[in-house]
């Protein structure tokens, strides 16, 4: 699986020490990998619990993922949420930008997740890139009652 973007991961406790104790992380991942990234780090479960992201690189692709995602988000999450965009028709893909771009319901990221979940209640129309586009659309190809057309 091509990995869709990459998270870097670092030891919350050891940068409060001090110490910079960072790896990047590709997403989708197995459970193996997150696991052997824990240990790199340190992060043991005993003396250092916690993880922070300290940056994303989404490579150019959908930037707008930036402002939904923040440094405490859940591995499993970002997994699953990588997953579901790598399964995604490339139609569904744009259709999964556009909906970010509008920045609705796109707080969290069990918003983003829910969202790619649902994209059959979006409908998208890629070559309307202007209200004038809008309106011819709404003039030519919707049905209209004959009075109205004028």
């Amino acid at each position: 699986m091509a990995a869709l973007f990459e998270a870097h991961v670092s030891n919350l406790g050891k940068y409060n020490e001090g110490v910079l104790a960072g790896e990047p992380l590709s997403f989708p991942t197995s459970p193996q990998a997150v696991q052997a990234l824990l240990k790199e780090l340190g992060v043991d479960g005993i003396r250092y619990e916690e993880i922070f992201i300290a940056s994303y690189d989404f490579g150019g692709i959908l930037p707008e993922l930036l402002d939904c995602l923040g440094e405490y988000e859940s591995l499993d999450e970002l997994n699953h949420l990588a997953c579901l965009l790598s399964e995604m028709a490339p139609d569904d893909f744009e259709k999964f930008g556009a909906a970010l771009s509008m920045g609705a319901h796109t707080f969290h990221l069990a918003d983003v997740i829910n969202l790619a979940e649902n994209l059959d209640c979006f409908e998208f129309y890629p070559d309307i890139e202007s209200e004038d586009d809008l309106g011819r659309y709404y003039a030519e190809d919707l049905p209209i009652p004959a009075e109205l057309k004028d």
